[in-house]
């Protein structure tokens, strides 16, 4: 179904776009963010591990932007801490969601280690969220407004990321509940909560793979489906991570002074 490809691409893309109109935003440096650097940002969060990809971001920074090394580290301090607080908020409404419909025992019940990811994912929601909003002129350094603007990006990013994602799955299995993507949903939102988690979208179709029971549909599309996820976005950021790193040394060799 080509409609499976376009929705991908739009989860895909979504993240590095955003990431580079915030930090073209925060750095007001928009001719210098480039797309590339956020691919390879993607690719160092999804592929390596959560928040790999700020500590690549921050050494491109300082090798790139003519800015104080602590000016860096504290605009993607917040960049973070607001885009945490955009995807704990939608999480915490997802997991309410599952509490009150009863069907939350139906994914720790397919996988004991989800009790443990579910209680931490809430935990940190709920500490999180409260602190950021009651001590945000302590914790965020940049200006109210544009903390708004930065916080509106990643919230508006996770909506339609999240949304790309349940229309890859209808479009790919039209069988399958709404219900039964709401419980994958919520679980894809508690994987991309815990830090330092690697390979979260493998994890995720693993989880998959045991609730075919519930999604009721046939076994060999469920894996089909997941399949194609894990490999498209594995492969999508082996190409990113490969372009970005051919291109660095390309851009530096034409900037430099000999090429002047």
């Amino acid at each position: 179904e080509p409609l499976f490809y376009i929705f991908f691409a739009v989860m895909f893309l979504a993240y590095p776009i955003a990431e580079k109109r915030v930090y073209g935003l925060i750095w007001n440096e928009r001719e210098k963010a480039r797309l590339d650097v956020f691919l390879k940002m993607r690719a160092y969060n999804f592929a390596v591990a959560s928040y790999s990809g700020e500590a690549f971001l921050a050494l491109w920074a300082r090798k790139t932007l003519n800015m104080p090394k602590r000016q860096i580290f504290s605009t993607i301090k917040d960049s973070n801490i607001l885009s945490a607080l955009a995807s704990n908020s939608f999480t915490i409404l997802l997991l309410m969601a599952l509490v009150f419909s009863d069907q939350l025992h139906v994914i720790t019940d397919e996988n004991a280690d989800f009790e443990y990811y579910l209680a931490l994912a809430f935990l940190v929601g709920v500490v999180l969220v409260p602190i950021v909003i009651l001590f945000r002129r302590h914790l965020i350094s940049i200006e109210p407004a544009l903390g708004h603007t930065v916080f509106l990006t990643h919230l508006c990013r996770q909506i339609i990321v999240l949304a790309a994602q349940v229309a890859m799955w209808a479009v790919a299995v039209p069988e399958a509940p709404f219900s039964a993507w709401l419980l994958l949903l919520t679980a894809q939102m508690v994987l991309t909560r815990i830090p330092f988690l690697p390979n979260t979208d493998l994890l995720l179709a693993g989880l998959g793979i045991t609730l075919m029971g519930q999604l009721g549909a046939p076994e060999g599309k469920l894996a089909g489906m997941f399949f194609a996820t894990g490999v498209l976005g594995q492969v999508c950021n082996l190409a990113a991570f490969v372009i970005s790193s051919v291109r660095e040394p390309l851009r530096a060799r034409q900037s430099s002074p000999e090429n002047a």
